[in-house]
């Protein structure tokens, strides 16, 4: 009597068969996976895009079937009356938020010329070279020569254990 496959034992052969299958699935798994995240990375920006497209085109459906439940117009018609709506939304936001953008602006870009003050000064006090924070004020301090009431530059601090840039 010939015993049916389901109810033998399981033999050596059948496990390293099993096992072997086991291996080359998951061996494939981690290619397609490396595969698709190498596509996500390369494609990234067009992917966003895209679904950033798909988001908009969304949104865009929902406002004008909202729409479309308390006004009877054609579906074109909607459509340009919430893009309408939207483009003079956006522009009041910029129309209204952009003489504070514009102020604080200003306002970021003192406190970062003044902190640059701050810690080159505390640089120069540990005798670490700062002449980098002269390239882009030598372009701009070439060209100003017509100022009569220009102060000299300061004499350079001694630096102290630290050769300067220029030593190497």
């Amino acid at each position: 009597m010939t015993i049916p496959r389901d109810e033998r034992p399981r033999t050596r052969s059948d496990l390293a068969r099993d096992q072997a299958w086991a291996i080359s699935v998951g061996g494939i798994g981690i290619v397609l996976f490396t595969a698709l995240l190498a596509f996500t990375w390369y494609f990234a920006a067009t992917l966003l895009l895209i679904f950033t497209g798909m988001l908009l085109g969304l949104g865009l459906n929902a406002l004008v079937n909202a729409l479309g439940r308390r006004v009877h117009l054609p579906h074109t018609v909607r459509l340009a009356i919430v893009c309408v709506a939207l483009a003079l939304l956006l522009a009041g936001i910029a129309y209204l938020g952009g003489a504070t953008i514009a102020e604080q602006a200003s306002v970021l870009s003192k406190t970062i010329k003044s902190q640059i003050t701050n810690v080159r000064s505390l640089l120069e006090n540990h005798g670490i070279d700062t002449s980098f924070f002269d390239l882009g004020n030598a372009a701009s301090g070439s060209s100003d020569t017509t100022s009569p009431d220009a102060t000299p530059a300061p004499a350079a601090p001694s630096r102290g254990p630290l050769p300067g840039a220029g030593a190497l």
